[in-house]
């Protein structure tokens, strides 16, 4: 037998190693191969907010950046997949994911080169031990540490830093070519290993393999949102102690982590997929047994016999580059008219396009969406929604495989699922309308803009104070940052902000009774806990007031407050914790994760219908020239502009950029009800488009051989007439 059908690598084909030449085997490497590139692609998208905010870079840049793989695929996908389709396969896919391994590498090196950046550095222990700062927090008020970071309400403006949004553009475009590289290697996974998988495996059991194999890489999202919660949980710089938790909004985790044990991880793979044979055993005993018997006749003399008997052994063991004929690039327009004249095929992938465009929002910006509708933190959110969304997607591709493989549903029942499949989609769109936290808008929102200043905060000079919002649980109100809040006491023993002036509708409390700083008294509260009067203990002092003091009611009030005997804790009031307000977004989130992992559920279920319509709606010579035009067409049209145009409306929904030096970075705060519109409608729009196209495929292709069943009839009344002849 040709090496070219043995195990191994070279000249290196030990028999112990044959025994591995089997489809389970190849659909093993090549699922778990697929879970290994699914990480990447969820970790990047787990990441995506801190490499935001690390970089200063907004979300319409970020989607430029993502690009890079599709741009790639565009150019290179039909060239590698036409070459590569008619050579040794396994090797292709191996320096596929060789490429896979290298733009791993390069997306780590931002870090490498700029390091974690000063205001992650600002944020721990050794910076304030070198005695470059003071610490963050002490008993009374946190030393800002630079214009935009929290701090407490001072009574004068803090002097403001001029840093620069990026020291160079040189992280954007690390990030671009990495993007680049990795889909070269995607471009040779999905067109290469599918095909191979098809020709080496009985028609009728093709829907369970691919189920398998697509179940295999379903599970990679799992550990990618589990390797990003890890990951982001440690500090971006670990050799140093933060000196925040994870919670605060100025955490930033270790982004560069995953990337440098996926790039290591896939090299592993990429030396398994390079000893599978060009063909494996079994699919080439049945081919040459097909050949053989179509091509000896049935009357032939002894001598006939044994010198085809000959021939067809010189012809096993002859070298495959030997037989088969190189592809030409001049033929490469004639197979892609061919795919473009078929209706079938063009609408099917028409109706990928457009359903991957309709979920690109949620895809790309997952973490953004449940950061501002749910409050919820980057890592928790993706920790939750993506493991069970994505089990829900394994279970639809297992179950949908094995129910085609053994049932074999018509293709017009099959094709009719799809377009049931993408209304009950839209519906799910529609229904996220609903679903958020019941906040609402701050209350410093007027007029639909962000009014930041008010009568409560405006002699605490906030000026470029960053998003960190504190919460007041007495009425649920939501505040920008402790300084926006007024508060001007920090206690680190119970990690609260506390003499907050904003804290109430009113504002805050006013002293009413006479007071002496020397005098000892009571003082009376609200049912909230709040000191709105201190009594002295002064019999001639009760009643009066003394309206030639000059010294503000503020001042007073605390003055008075610090002077009574009573306990520290007894003193505390306008008491707020720091996040969000969640009161109310529980139901919001738990419905918005079951809708999701119901219509993922049913969309994965019309996924191995969608695959087997590209493969059986194309001549065989031209299944992987079929995957490479199939995901031209996908990259072109959803995956590029996609991230764009969902960043550019994000972007425009955003209420507070941060500026530097004149420059825009990053949003830190969005319109949570306009957010949520633009992206839903968008979604629902696209959707609607696809479902369309699903129609057509329904229609056109209801009477398609999805099973080969018509040409394993032909095959036999081509038999029956050579041996009746």
């Amino acid at each position: 037998m040709s090496k070219e059908y043995l195990c191994g690598f070279n000249c290196w084909h030990p028999k112990w190693m044959q025994k591995f030449a089997t489809t389970r085997t190849f659909i093993a490497v090549y699922g778990f191969l697929g879970t290994i590139q699914a990480i990447g692609f969820v970790y990047i998208i787990v990441t995506l907010t801190t490499l935001e905010r690390r970089f200063k870079i907004p979300s319409y840049t970020t989607g430029l950046m993502l690009a890079g793989n599709e741009i790639s695929q565009i150019l290179l996908s039909m060239i590698l997949s036409y070459f590569g389709g008619h050579q040794n396969r396994p090797r292709w896919l191996a320096w596929g994911v060789v490429f896979s391994a290298i733009s791993c590498f390069i997306l780590a090196s931002p870090h490498l080169i700029y390091g974690p950046g000063d205001d992650a550095l600002k944020l721990t222990k050794e910076f304030q031990l070198e005695g470059n700062q003071t610490l963050l927090f002490n008993s009374t008020t946190p030393v800002t540490l630079s214009k935009n970071t929290n701090r407490l309400c001072l009574s004068k403006p803090v002097e403001k830093e001029c840093v620069e949004v990026l020291a160079s553009i040189l992280p954007i475009v690390l990030i671009f070519i990495s993007q680049f590289v990795l889909g070269i290697g995607n471009t040779l996974y999905f067109t290469l290993g599918q095909t191979y998988i098809d020709d080496n495996t009985d028609k009728t059991k093709t829907p369970m393999m691919l189920g398998y194999a697509a179940a295999l890489r379903t599970l990679g999202p799992v550990i990618g949102f589990g390797m990003g919660y890890v990951c982001l949980k440690v500090y971006i710089d670990p050799t140093k102690t933060p000196l925040i938790d994870s919670k605060d909004p100025r955490w930033l985790g270790a982004w560069w982590l995953g990337w440098i044990i996926l790039g290591f991880t896939m090299l592993i793979f990429a030396s398994l997929l390079a000893l599978f044979p060009r063909e494996l055993p079994k699919q080439q005993k049945k081919n040459k047994k097909e050949k053989r018997s179509s091509e000896i006749p049935k009357f032939m003399s002894r001598e006939e016999l044994s010198a085809n008997k000959k021939s067809a052994l010189d012809m096993s063991m002859t070298d495959v580059n030997d037989v088969e004929e190189i592809p030409r690039l001049k033929d490469m327009p004639q197979a892609l008219m061919r795919l473009v004249r078929n209706k079938i095929l063009l609408y099917n992938i028409l109706s990928s396009v457009f359903y991957i465009l309709g979920s690109t929002g949620y895809i790309t910006f997952l973490s953004k969406y449940i950061e501002v509708q749910f409050h919820r933190a980057m890592a928790e959110a993706t920790m939750i929604t993506g493991p069970v969304t994505l089990i829900g997607i394994v279970s639809g591709l297992l179950i949908s495989g094995k129910v085609i493989s053994k049932y074999k549903p018509r293709a017009s029942k099959l094709l009719f699922w799809n377009v049931i499949v993408g209304c009950c989609y839209m519906a799910g769109q529609f229904s996220y309308l609903f679903f958020t936290c019941p906040d609402g808008k701050m209350p410093l929102v007027e007029g639909g803009r962000l009014n930041l200043t008010t009568n409560c905060n405006a002699h605490c000079s906030c000026d470029g104070i960053a998003y960190n919002p504190v919460c007041y649980e007495a009425t649920g109100v939501t505040y920008f940052s402790s300084c926006h809040a007024g508060c001007s006491k920090w206690n680190p023993k119970g990690r609260f902000y506390h003499s907050c002036d904003c804290a109430g509708n009113d504002g805050p409390p006013k002293i009413t009774h006479a007071w002496n700083q020397y005098d000892h008294g009571a003082i009376s509260t609200t049912d909230a806990g709040e000191i709105i009067e201190f009594v002295t203990a002064n019999p001639e002092l009760a009643g009066s007031e003394y309206e030639t003091d000059t010294e503000p009611i503020k001042s007073r009030r605390r003055r008075a407050i610090e002077s009574t005997t009573l306990s520290p804790d007894d003193k505390i009031w306008g008491k707020m914790i720091p996040g969000a307000c969640l009161k109310g977004c529980g139901f919001g989130f738990l419905m918005f994760t079951a809708i999701s992992v119901t219509i993922n559920i049913l969309g994965s279920s019309g996924r191995i219908g969608n695959i087997l319509v590209n493969f059986r709606a194309v001549k065989k010579e031209d299944k992987s020239f079929t995957q490479g035009l199939i995901l031209m067409m996908i990259s072109l049209f959803a995956f590029i502009p996609g991230p764009i145009v969902y960043g550019k409306i994000i972007d425009s929904t955003c209420l507070v950029w941060t500026e530097e030096c004149g420059k825009r970075g990053n949003c830190q705060l969005y319109d949570q009800k306009s957010f949520r519109y633009y992206i839903n409608f968008t979604a629902m729009i696209v959707t609607f488009f696809g479902v369309f196209f699903d129609v057509l495929v329904w229609w056109y292709g209801r009477n398609l051989d999805l099973y080969g069943d018509r040409e394993n009839e032909q095959e036999q009344r081509n038999k029956l007439k050579k041996s009746a002849s």
